[in-house]
């Protein structure tokens, strides 16, 4: 028995030691059973996009340098420290992106010449220390061919195959002007009452061009400006500080509302700006640009708008009484610089300054900007002043105008000067402006976010523009085709500008 049992044991041990082929076929054909099972129920109740959906999880988004071109430049041969010729290329671009450009000209002898741009933001403020308004605008400047005149490419790469050929602006003024003035775009514009009012007030007090951005007016608006730009006085463009440069020794950036006055307006004088304006730099040899308070002033238009402008007067200012007294603190500013010294502003505030000038702050004890806004019918904790001498020589200047400038407008009927239009950005403006205070904003500052309601029956024009597009790399350059002005659209919007060319089958 003893035996039996013992041989049994080995017998087991025996088995157990070797591989059991049924076991190891039972489970492979288990395994495939369950494998081709679960397949054909994932297909069967699972589809391709739900898988997709599934995969998003692991996906990244790289967008690319998108770089809008605004304008291009050749540097002042008066603003070199160095040899060579030099380009700026005006574009705008998100701030969270790293951008490169290179430039690519042809040397005389014909062989190819590839630089690379240094660029810098514009502004490096308050819309760089977030990404709520992550679109700045940056300057590029780089080296081409002393033989290059004309047109020239740029790429985000070294690679010149695909490159975006752009035509710097070749300056048309020959005439050296002390004064210059950039004015605010006008988008939706109709009030052109204000600004006759303030075109007539910078020119008598020293400035002899007015830079006007059009984005859309009233037809009566675009008109007036015309009859000013035949003269010589009136331009309208974006890069208005790179337009400037060749021929304004000093650009002041401002809205159309807001005018540099002596601190006592009584003593108002014929060019009086330029005077103030070369004092304080005098004064502070190492300014590059001087920013300036603006004080809240009293403002009543006539009751009834002028139907020609050969009924226009000026003497509604003899009724603004009051202006806001100078404070300690410092909030609203606008900024007068030295052409040659800056390369960049963003209307209030200077950007990059050139050679070590630095922004000064102008004491409103000095001199300040009178903010003449159509809401502003009294003012609170203000100083009594006086406009009458203001007023009459904007009227003696007005009527030579007529003479002049204005001789084929003269009788003509115009659309009514109104500020209706400002109604509803006053409110959206004034809404994101609290949203500040809550830390938690639902948009960027600036007007083209706002909606007017207004529906306008008053015929306006519009600027636009056509674009085209590069594919460089993995980023786009879009450039500027053709510009033109035409009737606006319904309410008096701008049209959407439209892509009409490109090299990619992929849009920016």
């Amino acid at each position: 028995m003893h035996t039996l049992n013992r041989a049994r044991i080995r017998l087991i041990h025996l088995t157990m030691g070797k591989t059991n082929w049924c076991d190891v076929a039972f489970k492979l054909a288990l395994v495939l059973a369950a494998s081709l099972s679960g397949a054909a129920l994932w297909h069967r109740t699972i589809n391709m996009w739900s898988m997709k959906n599934l995969g998003d999880a692991f996906l990244a988004k790289e967008i690319g340098s998108r770089m809008i071109v605004l304008g291009t430049f050749f540097r002042e041969k008066a603003e070199q420290n160095v040899n060579g010729k030099f380009a700026i290329v005006h574009f705008l671009g998100d701030g969270r992106e790293v951008h490169d450009i290179y430039c690519h000209s042809t040397r005389p002898d014909g062989r190819p010449m590839t630089t690379r741009a240094m660029i810098q933001r514009i502004h490096q403020g308050k819309r760089a220390a977030n990404d709520i308004c992550a679109w700045a605008g940056h300057i590029a400047e780089c080296e081409v061919s002393e033989s290059t005149n004309g047109p020239f490419r740029i790429s985000i790469t070294s690679d010149s195959s695909d490159a975006l050929i752009v035509t710097p602006e070749i300056p048309k003024e020959t005439r050296q002007h002390e004064l210059a003035v950039c004015v605010a775009p006008m988008y939706i514009y109709t009030d052109w009452e204000i600004m006759l009012t303030g075109i007539e007030t910078w020119l008598a007090l020293g400035a002899t061009k007015i830079i006007v951005p059009i984005q859309s007016a009233s037809e009566t608006t675009y008109k007036i400006l015309q009859a000013y730009e035949k003269q010589g006085i009136e331009e309208s463009h974006v890069n208005c500080l790179f337009y400037a440069k060749s021929f304004a020794d000093l650009v002041v950036f401002t809205d159309i509302d807001d005018m540099l006055l002596p601190v006592h307006p009584e003593q108002v004088k014929p060019g009086g700006n330029i005077n103030v304006l070369r004092k304080i730099f005098d004064d502070h040899p190492q300014a590059g640009s001087l920013l300036f308070e603006h004080r809240d002033t009293q403002l009543r238009l006539p009751a009834q708008s002028p139907a020609s402008l050969g009924t226009v007067a000026f003497d509604f200012l003899r009724d603004s009484k009051a202006k806001q007294n100078c404070q300690v603190w410092r909030m609203k500013t606008r900024v007068a610089v030295k052409a040659a010294r800056v390369d960049s502003v963003n209307m209030h505030e200077t950007g990059i300054h050139r050679f070590g000038y630095v922004q000064t702050r102008v004491p409103c004890r000095i001199g300040h900007f009178y903010h003449l806004r159509h809401s502003f019918s009294s003012v609170s904790d203000s100083t009594p002043i006086e406009l009458g001498n203001l007023a009459t020589m904007l009227n003696e200047n007005w009527q030579s105008r007529l003479d002049s400038t204005f001789s084929s407008l003269l009788n003509e009927t115009l659309s009514r000067s109104e500020t209706d239009s400002f109604k509803d950005f006053d409110r959206c403006m004034g809404a994101i402006n609290e949203e500040h205070w809550t830390l938690h904003v639902s948009r960027c500052l600036t007007p083209h976010v706002c909606y007017s309601r207004l529906r306008r029956d008053m015929p306006c024009v519009a600027s636009t523009t056509d674009y085209q597009f590069v594919r460089s790399g993995s980023g786009y350059l879009i450039g500027q085709d053709k510009q033109r002005f035409m009737p606006a659209q319904t309410n008096c919007e701008a049209p959407v500008p439209v892509f009409t060319d490109g090299n990619h089958f992929f849009a920016p």
